[in-house]
């Protein structure tokens, strides 16, 4: 009977344990897209994680949770001397099954999380932006801009600005991760990934300053495509000892040694691509403003900036809000995609050691490019064969075939009648091929989107969301098109 006792409360204890300090919900949302055109509109699918095919028309499901355990016991002592030392376990999955011309069954998020003070470890897919940008209005961060589906990885690093000492005026925000990069066309490649960000000023600074550096790789894997010239027997460099080179960007090791091609050895190990950021932000008492600059590279003369300008240029406006009206403006962004210089039109160029003809995206041993699963992982106004209209695709024998672009994008958030969200996207771009082989005409195409979110009584409360998209100009079917979905909570607990 002792024993029974004591199981029992240890049962009850635990019981309180877990509603005290857990939180939990499940959703479900269905709904269903149509276009005037067989292509889905540009701003249907671009940017949302892979999950929307490219064909209309769609009916789609989706079924999430998430949730959170706090492991460490709000109601001791030491929990209210210290709550920010607890360790908390963050959980996220998400299934989306769409049907239509092609049939579709993802998961675009699935991990767990372990977070304490300001450090995390998480391991799974989880949707990410990543670099120095707008999340939500931005036409998409150079090189992880969440276009294409998560790549499943082990990330270590901070929530966010953690910052050096204790008067904060200097913060950083780091991580390094190691994922699985498989292809239909080149098995057990791997992802390396770091990120480093500085911010200057403290988080209640009226000026502060921003610097970082965003890294991303594809490197290893095996393919019977492969020529010799690219690789031995088909097999890339992606050994624990070739670790080294992928994570310095540097050559280490024998140029002799016989598991590697020349191109290797010249080109270093894996397709490299990233971005160094730059921000400034003002906090004023009626807006505040952030002025970014992406600044792309994908080897030695990108690093140099032997490239400039090219790169994603934003200001971010976001008013101070104190209060509320029939109209709302939250936030406004202005952007400018420049891709055109690549640090010269070729190779080898004349008259200077700089070596040219970037080549943004694409890459010879993937030869892919630097997409996932069918998607630009990057900027989605880089595009692949596929993307564009017919008349555009035999312009090269790259994969990426446009990544010599001029984009301008202007986005805006607003609030209407104090409880419609309201989200639109204009976008402008010239489209001029590759290095060396222009696209016909360098093809003008605008695109645009208008969004709304609100809260409706049905189902005991849900959240309807309609979108309309318009693709007008040559490089794109001209098209119109509808999303419109119901979002219900069906799941919550604990506090």
């Amino acid at each position: 009977m002792k024993y029974l006792s004591l199981l029992g409360a240890l049962i009850i204890s635990l019981s309180t344990f877990a509603q005290i300090n857990s939180q939990h919900q499940a959703f479900v949302e269905v709904g269903g897209l149509v276009s005037s055109a067989e292509r889905t509109p540009f701003w249907l699918r671009a940017n949302q994680f892979g999950t929307v095919p490219a064909s209309a028309p769609i009916g789609t499901a989706r079924v999430g949770i998430n949730g959170s355990v706090l492991l460490t016991d709000t109601s001791g002592l030491y929990a209210r001397k210290a709550p920010s030392r607890a360790y908390i376990l963050n959980y996220s999955a998400e299934t989306v099954g769409n049907i239509g011309k092609e049939n579709q069954l993802l998961m675009p998020e699935y991990y767990v999380q372990l977070a304490h003070r300001q450090l995390e470890l998480m391991v799974g897919r989880r949707r990410e932006v990543i670099g120095l940008v707008d999340t939500t209005l931005s036409s998409g961060s150079y090189s992880w801009s969440g276009n294409a589906l998560p790549i499943p990885k082990i990330r270590f690093g901070t929530k966010g600005f953690a910052p050096l000492g204790r008067r904060q005026w200097l913060a950083i925000n780091a991580f390094i991760a190691h994922g699985q990069f498989d292809t239909d066309y080149i098995l057990h490649s791997f992802l390396h990934q770091k990120s480093v960000f500085f911010r200057v000023g403290k988080p209640s600074s009226v000026v502060r300053f921003y610097i970082g550096l965003n890294h991303n790789v594809q490197w290893g894997g095996q393919s019977n495509d492969l020529p010799p010239g690219l690789a031995v027997n088909g097999k890339l460099p992606g050994e624990f000892r070739d670790f080294p080179n992928v994570l310095f960007a540097i050559r280490i090791g024998g140029k002799l040694d016989p598991r590697l091609t020349q191109f290797d050895w010249v080109n270093l190990f894996g397709n490299h691509v990233g971005s160094t950021d730059f921000g400034f932000e003002l906090k004023l008492p009626s807006v505040n403003l952030m002025l970014y600059h992406q600044h792309s590279f994908e080897d030695a003369s990108g690093v140099m900036m032997q490239n400039l300008p090219d790169g994603l240029t934003g200001l971010r406006i976001r008013p101070v809000n104190n209060r509320t009206s029939s109209f709302r403006i939250d936030g406004l962004l202005i952007e400018y995609l420049s891709t055109l210089n690549q640090s010269g039109p070729t190779f080898n160029q004349t008259n200077t050691t700089v070596k040219g003809g970037d080549h943004y995206f694409n890459n010879e041993q993937y030869s892919k490019g630097w997409v996932y699963h069918d998607r630009i992982i990057g900027t989605p106004f880089i595009t692949r064969k596929q993307d564009v209209r017919e008349v555009y695709r035999n312009t090269t024998n790259w994969a990426i075939n446009n990544n010599r672009v001029q984009m301008a994008h202007i986005g805006l958030q607003a609030t209407v009648l104090q409880r419609i969200k309201l989200m639109t996207k204009l976008s402008y771009s010239q489209n001029h091929g590759v290095p060396g082989e222009p696209l016909p005409g360098t093809p003008a195409q605008f695109s645009s989107l208008v969004q709304l979110a609100l809260p409706v009584n049905w189902l005991g409360g849900s959240y309807l969301n309609a979108s309309m998209s318009a693709d007008i100009g040559q490089l794109y079917d001209n098209t119109i098109g509808a999303y419109i979905s119901l979002r219900k909570t069906v799941w919550q607990y604990g506090k």
